[in-house]
């Protein structure tokens, strides 16, 4: 049996929950608190959100189980939820309530008691052991997800669907990364403690070629798994921040960006012919608006961009001529000179 892989077998035979009497039950009292702050923290809404998001991951991946089925970050999808369902069937906080309801209830230097033997804490640290493992393969999973469908998001395929995978896969590595470093903190207590529990030959749990490892890493946000020190020169190491990526629309900005043409020399326009402006002056007497309304409606039938009234609409033109009529016929020369000159001074 490989040391490597003791941890993750399937169907490890657990020994023999035997308790023999020891003078000193003094250590025991550190077991005992240690255990029973870690089963208050796998009883509080951390873990109870992790395990309803672990069951939406699985709900999803079999809604788009056959639409996904051929892609990479569905793959890792589908190795997540294996992960998860492992996670579940290792059933850890059986296991240390087992264990902690085999500690003497009084614990003192001076007091004797009955203890578990030294195996059932073995077991109890390989378990830890294989839950903190999967806690990675789990985070694992959830970057190679979040990397695959990230690409796919950014192209605006299947919208909804994926901004509630993604959502819900980085909550699982959150919460992952808080149950393994609690489960860190519980292995590096329970380890020292090892060599204090009694020992039965007979029911000898670790095999000889297995040891245990002395301390579990604490894996800090944004850390990579394997640390510098330890990783081999030839691996690729991993990146803590994804580069960013480019869609086929964003390049094609680019180059769109980068082609500016060529400068080309062009003549300056010559200056336009200034036309002759009119005088408001001109419109002096009643004779001289009626000469002006006969040239410009004239002009404004020939020639309609270079007559004086152009910026005049066709319909403002009428009622202006209409009105100073009017006020002809009802014999108000003045106040019809007065009228149509303020009106063309406000439009000319």
């Amino acid at each position: 049996m490989a040391s490597l892989h003791f941890w993750n077998e399937f169907e490890l035979k657990k020994p023999p929950l035997v308790t023999l009497h020891v003078n000193d039950t003094g250590f025991a009292k550190n077991v005992f608190v240690v255990t029973n702050r870690y089963l208050n923290q796998l009883s509080g809404p951390d873990y109870l959100e992790f395990n309803q998001t672990a069951a939406l991951i699985g709900r999803l991946m079999a809604r788009r189980k056959n639409s996904f089925r051929c892609m990479p970050g569905f793959r890792a999808v589908c190795k997540l939820n294996a992960a998860l369902c492992r996670l579940l069937r290792l059933d850890l906080p059986r296991e240390l309530e087992h264990f902690r309801g085999a500690l003497p209830d009084a614990c003192d230097e001076e007091l004797s008691g009955e203890m578990p033997t030294r195996n059932s804490l073995e077991f109890i640290l390989v378990r830890l052991i294989a839950f903190h493992r999967l806690h990675e393969r789990i985070r694992d999973c959830c970057e190679a997800t979040v990397k695959y469908f990230g690409q796919m998001i950014r192209s605006n395929f299947f919208m909804e669907f994926l901004t509630l995978l993604i959502a819900a896969v980085a909550k699982i590595n959150k919460l992952s990364l808080l149950q393994a470093n609690n489960c860190a903190t519980l292995y590096n207590k329970l380890q020292p403690q090892l060599t204090k529990f009694p020992l039965v030959e007979k029911h000898k749990f670790i095999p000889e070629n297995c040891n245990l490892p002395t301390q579990l890493r604490l894996i800090k946000a944004g850390q990579p798994l394997v640390p510098a020190e330890e990783a081999p020169s030839a691996s690729v190491k991993l990146q803590t921040q994804l580069p960013p990526l480019v869609t086929k629309v964003e390049k094609a900005k680019e180059r769109a960006k980068a082609d500016v043409g060529t400068v080309v020399a062009r003549k300056s326009p010559k200056a336009a012919s200034t036309q002759p402006t009119f005088q408001l002056d001109s419109l002096a007497t009643v004779e001289d608006v009626k000469h002006f309304i006969v040239r410009e409606s004239k002009a404004r039938k020939k020639t309609p961009d270079s007559c004086v009234t152009k910026a005049i609409q066709n319909h403002e033109w009428l009622a202006a001529t209409t009105l100073f009529e009017r006020k002809l016929q009802a014999r108000e020369q003045k106040k019809a000179l007065n009228v149509f000159r303020k009106y063309i001074d406000s439009k000319i």
